[in-house]
Formats: structure tokens, C-alpha cells, sequence
């Protein structure tokens, strides 16, 4: 009398069993694609030059991002020459509101960065550089950040 309600409850302990099974495995699946950590590396569109993110780290209501360029050439790379963008025109997006944040300026219209127009990395050597953003919302916890000339660099967290 009482085996299709005990059968029943089988299928229903079977099937919440999978789906909670699934569940885990994809929360597991994002957190391990979403776990970035600094420094990233990445091969810019110059042959010989690659680019380091450093870090990027909230301070107050902005956002400091570090990088640094690193050549394995036999000459003197002038960054926006070669790869025929301007490294002062990198920016972050804010996926989570889908917002883009470029470089803050000064009131005079001068980015806060490192000089970033001239951007010349010697033969075989590292050149870094910074800029500074403005913070996004305090619920946002990574960011991508992009540089002229290279991929870039997606689900950064942001450093408190």
C-alpha cells in the first residue's frame, strides 16, 4: 500500500541529490575561474614586449592600478609607436553595473599616471607604470582592466 509514496520519495531524493550535486560543482566552476591573482601576465601586441598587472588596489575613492612592461628585445620599444596606441588611454570596466572608468584627471586635464605618452621600455628591460581611477561602487569586487596594445585583464580583484 505505502510503496508508491516511499517509491515517490526515492525519485524526489535521487533528483534533489543531482541537482544539488550540479549546483555545487558550477558554484565550485566559477569560483575557481573567477579566483585571479596578481600579478598577471599577459603577451602584448608588440613580439618581445609582455605586460605584468601588478596590482590594483582601493584606496579611499580611487583605484591605483600598477603595471609594468617587460622586453626581451635587442632595442628600445616606444610603446605607442609599435603598437600605434597610447598607453594613457587604458581604462577599467565594472562589469557587475557595466560601467567603463578612465584614467582620473587633474584640473588642469593631465591624467594622474606615470607619463604614459612617451611610454619607452629599454632593451631587455622592465618599465612600470601607474594610474589612478576612480573607485567604483564598494560592492564591486573585481574588475577588468584594459591597456592599449594588449588582451585584457579580466576578473581582477580589487585590494582593499
Amino acid at each position: 500500500m505505502n510503496s508508491k509514496p516511499v517509491s515517490k520519495l526515492k525519485y524526489l531524493v535521487a533528483a534533489l541529490t543531482v541537482i544539488v550535486f550540479v549546483g555545487v560543482a558550477s558554484l565550485g566552476h566559477l569560483a575557481a575561474e573567477s579566483a585571479v591573482t596578481l600579478p598577471m601576465k599577459v603577451d602584448s601586441d608588440i613580439s618581445g614586449i609582455s605586460l605584468e598587472l601588478t596590482s590594483v588596489q582601493k584606496t579611499g575613492d580611487t583605484v591605483m592600478v600598477r603595471f609594468k612592461y617587460i622586453s626581451t628585445r635587442d632595442k628600445p620599444t616606444r610603446i605607442d609607436n609599435e603598437a600605434g596606441q597610447q598607453v594613457s588611454e587604458m581604462y577599467y570596466v565594472d562589469a557587475k553595473n557595466k560601467k567603463k572608468y578612465p584614467i582620473i584627471k587633474d584640473t588642469e586635464g593631465k591624467p594622474l599616471s606615470s607619463n604614459l605618452v612617451y611610454f619607452e621600455v629599454a632593451a631587455g628591460e622592465t618599465k612600470a607604470g601607474w594610474a589612478k581611477f576612480p573607485a567604483p561602487p564598494t560592492d564591486v569586487t573585481t574588475i577588468s582592466v584594459y591597456i592599449p596594445g594588449a588582451p585584457p585583464f579580466e576578473n581582477v580583484p580589487i585590494a582593499q
